[in-house]
């Protein structure tokens, strides 16, 4: 963050400054705080930071943002810090503007976000989201980490429920903006898909005729977001009807994807370093968001043979007894499930397919089948296959098959042996906890 003074914080904030002082980095957890952060006192589900308001400002060096008055000098004095966060974010980003990519969807979020920044630092000093800081505290954080020399913004937005996307918007307004599909999550909040698509075009209707959409032109939900969007549309995927193609899918023994990707005439080599044949979508979505900003496509495909993405997204790592780990236990969905359980089933196997999988949560009214029917792709995909969570019985009716338990501390407990070879995918909504599973898969001990 570029320096504020607290007289400055308190203006973009409609707070009240006590005292003086420069900060250039702000945080929300005290044990972070260093000279010159920012601590914004946020309440939590388990502690509010009012509580340690007196730890940071006795460290010397800081300044913090707080709800009500304190008769000590490094405060900012606010009716609501949450909100003084997110007006201070979009206050510093009308001082300090950039252009602005936003990037959502229902799944492939974060990885997109990541292969976008990717192809624009061949060009540009970019600053990103990091990890999946996308809601309502994560956004303002990630602009406030905008410094100086940063010429673009990709921010990841994530909503559980109508008007959120439209919020982060006007803290953050898009220039771009980006929806890799649009499919049943969250369905508990919002109800249905049509709702879901609607959250999701709270990104479009963020911009005006200047604005550019780059949409996975593959999926008809989100084709139709764009019937009343009044900027550029770029739509990407592997239809030929897209601007941007990709043809001619293959993987290696690894499960990564290459392929050939054209745009308006040109046609370039694609091979991704990262396995998942989804990760071919997520990769058009950064070339033609590179190619809005004078990437060209071959310096963007070379960009994208060098990535990494984060750890638990459909990461491969071998055991010490030589199991073949595919951990992607970050978070699930319907499409993301049938996705991973794809890469399984190309991926060179000198064992045993191997499938553990979980509960997906959020579906509300559509569980149930979505369950029958992930657990029917499974069946098709791998040998021996393992179910967890309250879903569990519901997979192993759509598969025919399979071991069923309630709980992975169950599984754990019993934990099935694999051998030199095997191939086994680890896959659940965050909430279940299954890089627990993938833990112990690594250690050897199986």
């Amino acid at each position: 963050m570029r320096t504020l003074s607290l007289v400055q914080i308190a203006e973009m904030t409609q707070g009240r400054a006590r005292g003086s002082g420069q900060v250039d980095n702000v945080v929300i957890d005290s044990r972070k705080a260093r000279e010159g952060s920012l601590f914004f006192a946020l309440p939590g589900e388990r502690v509010d930071g009012h509580q340690f308001v007196g730890d940071v400002l006795a460290q010397g060096g800081c300044a913090v943002v707080k709800q009500g008055t304190y008769d000590q000098p490094g405060v900012v004095e606010v009716a609501d810090p949450l909100q003084a966060l997110q007006d201070l974010a979009q206050a510093y980003l009308i001082a300090y503007r950039v252009p602005v990519v936003a990037v959502t969807g229902s799944n492939g979020k974060t990885s997109t976000k990541d292969m976008i920044a990717q192809v624009l630092r061949t060009r540009y000093a970019v600053h990103a989201t990091e990890g999946n800081m996308n809601n309502e505290i994560g956004v303002p954080l990630t602009v406030l980490g905008l410094e100086e020399h940063h010429e673009l913004l990709v921010v990841e937005m994530g909503m559980r429920g109508l008007g959120q996307i439209r919020r982060l918007t006007e803290i953050c307004p898009p220039d771009l903006g980006v929806i890799t599909n649009i499919g049943p999550v969250h369905l508990e909040i919002l109800g249905g898909i049509s709702n879901v698509a609607q959250a999701k075009g709270e990104l479009l209707e963020a911009m005006d005729e200047s604005g550019i959409a780059v949409l996975n032109g593959d999926d008809p939900t989100v084709r139709g977001q764009a019937r009343s969007f009044r900027g550029k549309t770029v739509y990407y995927g592997l239809d030929a009807a897209n601007h941007l193609v990709a043809k001619g899918i293959r993987l290696d023994n690894d499960g990564r994807p290459s392929c050939t990707v054209t745009y308006g005439g040109e046609e370039v080599p694609l091979r991704l370093s990262v396995p998942g044949v989804h990760n071919v979508w997520n990769a058009c979505a950064a070339l033609a968001v590179g190619l809005q900003f004078d990437v060209s496509l071959s310096s963007g495909a070379q960009a994208l043979e060098k990535l990494t993405l984060s750890a638990m997204r459909l990461e491969v790592v071998r055991s010490p007894l030589g199991v073949v780990v595919v951990d992607d236990s970050y978070n699930a969905s319907p499409a993301s499930m049938k996705g991973a359980l794809d890469t399984l089933a190309h991926m060179y196997c000198s064992g045993e397919r191997v499938a553990i999988l979980g509960t997906m949560l959020e579906l509300g009214e559509i569980a149930k089948e979505a369950h029958f029917e992930v657990g029917r792709h499974a069946g098709e995909c791998a040998q021996r296959l393992f179910f967890i969570g309250e879903f569990a019985e519901v997979m192993r009716e759509g598969a025919g098959r399979g071991e069923v338990f309630a709980t992975v501390e169950e599984f754990l407990s019993s934990m099935p042996e694999f051998e030199d070879g095997d191939l086994v995918l680890v896959k659940a909504s965050r909430g279940l906890h299954f890089e627990r599973i993938a833990k112990e898969l690594l250690k050897g001990g199986v």
